[in-house]
């Protein structure tokens, strides 16, 4: 039975700058402190629904992940994991952003359908929420507040 994992934040930056952080596939490592590296493999574009990125993993592991859905007009995304040495199996994800009206901020709503196969589940989870999705999230938002 799928797991879901969401997480919530509020990015002190406009959604334009927000979305374009995230929209960029390729451009995880530029903001993400668990992403050592990211390449997009042949053919892919950083913008390009089906596109798929490799992702090299801090301290260590990696991902390949395929980008199958970007919504500009609904600030949304969605891709899968299609490889992984982590213990996650079929694993979907997605993110949505909404302007916060007052104060130019935007929410940011990180999400996760998997299975685990191997691990604790309660462990892959709050791996999943804490150094992913939070994480990032708390990285971008350092990141845009200074920019």
């Amino acid at each position: 039975m799928p797991h879901t994992v969401h997480v919530s934040a509020i990015i002190h930056a406009p959604l334009q700058k927000v979305w374009a952080s995230f929209r960029d596939f390729n451009g995880l490592a530029a903001w993400h402190p668990g992403i050592a590296e990211s390449r997009l493999e042949e053919g892919g574009r950083h913008d390009a629904v089906g596109s798929v990125r490799y992702l090299t993993l801090q301290p260590s592991g990696f991902v390949r992940e395929q980008l199958l859905m970007l919504d500009d007009p609904g600030t949304a995304l969605r891709y899968s994991i299609i490889e992984t040495d982590l213990p996650m199996r079929d694993y979907i994800a997605g993110a949505s952003l909404h302007p916060v009206t007052e104060g130019g901020q935007t929410l940011v709503e990180w999400w996760a359908d998997f299975r685990v196969e191997g691990a604790e589940l309660r462990d892959v989870a709050n791996a999943v929420g804490q150094n992913v999705f939070a994480a990032g999230l708390a990285a971008l938002n350092e990141k845009l507040r200074e920019a």
